[in-house]
């Protein structure tokens, strides 16, 4: 089956690309280093690419949605924990991670201990 022959086409990656980069430039205003800006915008779009074209098959019936990204599938907690990971080995990680979630210190610890729960049940 063509990805691109139904009445809903899967958008393009690179269009998933240009989507979470805007969303995530607007997040932080700079404030990350370039190199990791584009490594973990590529981490992100492969992942929610990946995500959207596997649903998109596995559920024909939601074609329509599994289209095209949404912003709000960026805050999904898997995005949340792919970043965290990603992010985890750098020494001020937490303030990389705080931008990028836009979230303050007890959001992100909340987020951790929820994180790490979902793991170790």
């Amino acid at each position: 089956m063509n990805l691109f022959s139904s009445e809903h086409q899967l958008e393009s990656k690179e269009k998933f690309s240009e989507k979470i980069r805007e969303h995530f430039l607007e997040l932080t205003d700079g404030k990350l280093p370039n190199l990791l800006f584009n490594d973990l915008c590529e981490l992100i779009t492969n992942y929610q690419y990946d995500q959207n074209k596997r649903f998109w098959k596995q559920y024909p019936k939601s074609r329509k949605r599994y289209s095209q990204l949404k912003i709000e599938d960026l805050n999904h907690p898997f995005i949340q924990y792919l970043i965290i990971d990603y992010l985890k080995p750098m020494a001020d990680y937490r303030t990389f991670a705080k931008i990028l979630l836009n979230m303050n210190d007890e959001e992100l610890s909340a987020l951790e201990v929820s994180k790490h729960q979902y793991e170790t049940k």
